[in-house]
This record gives structure tokens, sequence and C-alpha cells, in this order.
């Protein structure tokens, strides 16, 4: 007869394996992503380790902060004025920030981390040389999307992208050999092409510069701290110059911000400049607590509603900023504990090498992105997130023998 230790065993293994499928899987497919989380949860729950691994999490500053936050969403679910079905719907939105704090108790082990990166690593390699031929070729997968882009939108795939350059960086930091130093550049040459030539995605734009300025910074300190400027700034300027995709999107998005005012249809930039600026102005009715967890929605569509005829006035459920969006909903109470959650989690990394930097820098990079974006709350890049940070920020307490006893 089989034992339960075997069971339980076997049971955490899974459960570890499948969060590393999860990760792969996030920026490609949400059907694979839900099945894979709902498995590792279940695993988990199978392995008997859900007491210790929940103690784990909860000693290390991010995961006390994430207690934070996640106690400060359901108080102000309490204020809001909105339906109970509302108020679970927005806290459940939230929910990959608690896939974070579960895997900060299970993969505090190097041996773990190194599967998680490689995995990923090979995987994005791949998918990085398929994108190349389609895009050459002018080949559409998706219907709705641009030639080179198979992943759920071409904002997910140029995170998913930018991650991996993130990977490379750090890993060619490391003793390796010079055959697989030389392979770690060549895949890193495939995912910046991917980045700036293929996708038009403004995010990754963005995102891979602010989040490689942290990763050199990190890797080199204060020492070459102009130096890394300096490269940081040569590089994006060649991209620039060499990209007409980069130039195109540029270019579009300057003129959407300029003609916002009279355009007679949305546009991405135009949205993105009524959404703040009637966040803003709601923000500053209520602006130490804010409206309630799950009430953006309803507060913001009657207050556009009531302003504006054209398309302007339309509902809205999320600013596409995701501090403006915490900040409505959660007050600057709310935003602080945010905002602390991802500082600490950053420092945290930050002290650990290279696996810890590497979700450190990834976190800068989502960080920058939802200036425009919820990306903390969206599924493929939320999700990506939230299993980088989860399971290369994990650290073993040093007390943690003596936590498991207790």
């Amino acid at each position: 007869m089989v034992s339960y230790t075997a069971i339980a065993e076997k049971s955490l293994l899974i459960c570890r394996c499948v969060a590393i499928i999860a990760a792969i899987a996030a920026p490609a497919s949400t059907a694979v992503t839900g099945v894979a989380c709902v498995v590792m949860l279940l695993t988990w729950l199978i392995s008997g380790q859900v007491w210790q691994s929940l103690k784990r999490s909860a000693v290390q500053p991010a995961g006390k902060m994430l207690l934070l936050f996640f106690a400060w969403l359901v108080i102000s679910s309490l204020y809001a004025d909105t339906s109970w079905a509302d108020k679970i719907d927005t806290l459940s939105s939230w929910k990959k920030l608690l896939f974070t704090f579960v895997l900060f108790g299970l993969f505090y082990e190097s041996q773990w981390k190194a599967r998680f990166i490689y995995c990923y690593l090979a995987a994005m390699s791949l998918a990085a040389v398929i994108a190349v031929p389609l895009w050459l070729l002018d080949i559409t997968v998706r219907s709705g999307r641009e030639a080179g882009i198979f992943m759920t939108n071409h904002s997910s795939q140029s995170l998913a992208f930018v991650v991996a350059t993130l990977c490379c960086i750090f890993l060619l930091k490391e003793s390796l050999s010079l055959q697989k130093k030389s392979l770690l550049v060549g895949v890193m040459a495939l995912f910046l092409v991917n980045i700036f030539f293929i996708s038009p995605s403004r995010s990754g734009y963005l995102a891979l510069p602010a989040a490689a300025a942290f990763a050199f910074f990190i890797l080199y300190k204060h020492k070459k701290l102009h130096y890394i400027h300096g490269i940081v700034a040569a590089a994006m300027l060649l991209v620039i110059l060499t990209s007409s995709t980069l130039q195109q999107r540029i270019k579009l998005g300057l003129e959407e911000k300029t003609n916002y005012q009279s355009s007679e249809s949305v546009t991405s930039i135009g949205i993105r400049v009524i959404l703040a600026q009637n966040t803003l102005e709601l923000i500053q009715q209520k602006p130490l607590f804010g409206y309630g967890t799950s009430s953006f929605k309803a507060v913001y569509s009657a207050h556009v509603a009531a302003k504006y005829q054209d398309w302007r006035g339309a509902p809205a459920s999320d600013p596409h900023n995701q501090y403006l969006f915490v900040w409505l909903e959660n007050g600057l109470v709310g935003l602080l504990i945010f905002l602390a959650y991802i500082y600490t989690a950053i420092r945290q990394g930050a002290s650990q090498q290279p696996y810890g930097a590497i979700a450190a820098s990834v976190l800068v990079a989502v960080a920058a992105t939802s200036l425009f974006n919820s990306n903390f709350k969206t599924f493929p890049e939320g999700h990506l997130l939230a299993f980088f940070v989860g399971c290369l920020l994990a650290r073993q307490p040093k007390n943690m023998a003596e936590a498991e006893c207790a």
C-alpha cells in the first residue's frame, strides 16, 4: 500500500511542476493557465504542506505586505456602495497575488528556481524562433493579431520576451561555459528582435529599458552607473533609428495624444488620457479611503455619463493605470500599502542573486507598464508576474525549522 508520505511528496512535486507550466502558459493560453492553477492548488492541498508553506510565506517581508494589502482590500469592500457579487468579483481579480503568496512557501529551494528559469527560457526561445518567420512571411496566426504575434496579444507576447531577456541578463553573470553564454546571447538577440521589431507593444518598449537599467544597477552597483545609463540610452537610440515598427507606434501614440480632444472615435492613447483625467477628479473627492473595493465601474461610469455625450462618456471598469485604480477604490491608504508591497518585494529580491533579482527586475518591468495598464490584474501579465515573483522571490527563513515545530 502506498503511504500518505509518498502521495504527499508526489503531490508537492506535481504542484511545483504545474506552477512552472502555468508561468510558461500565462502569456499564451488562458485555458492552460487556468487549469494549471487549479491543479497546482489541489496538489498543494493534498501535499499536506499547506500550513508549513503558508508560515514560510507569512514570515517573508513581501509576504507580510501582501497579507496587509489583501486585508485592506477586504476592509475597503465593506464600505463600497456595490453588490456583494461585484465585491467578490473584484476581490477575485486580485487572486494572482494570492498565487504569489502561496508560491513564496513552495519555491524556496534553489534547484526549483533553476528549473523554473531554464524551462521558461527553453519555451520562450522556441516561441521567439517561431515568431520570426511568421513576421518575415507576414503570416497571421490569430485573427485580429499582427503578423508574428501568436500569443494572447502583442502586449502579453512582448512582456513574455522582456521577462526572458531579463533572465538572460542575470544568467550571463553566472559561472557558465562559453558555449552556454554564447547560446544565451543568441536567444537574447532573438528576444530583442521580437520586442522591438516584431511586436507593436508600446508597453514592451517601456518595460525592457526600465527593467534592464534596474538589472544592470543590481549587478554592477554605483561604480558603473553612468556607463549603464549610457549603454541603455545608446541601445534605445539604435533601436529607435532602426525599427520601423517602433517608429510607427511612437508616431501614432503622439498623434493620438495631440488629437484626443477632437477625435470622433476612441483611440488607445486618447481613452487613457480621458480615463486618467476623470479618475483624478473622482479621487480628489475621496482621496484618503477611496470609494471601496469594486466601486470603480459604478462611480466612474456615472461621472462621465453626466459629463460627456460622445465616446468619452462610455462606461469603464478600469482606468488603464494600476495605481489610479487602487487609489480610487482603496484610497491613499490602499495605494501606499500597494506601493509598499512593490518596494518590499524589489528590496527582498535585490539581495538574492540571481533568482530573486530576476523577480525584482520583472516586478520593475510590470510596475513601469502599469502606469498605462492594470497589469497586476490582467490575466496574462498578472499571472506571469505572480508566478515569477512567487517562485523566484521565495526564500527559506533561517528559523524555518523552529517555525515548523511551533
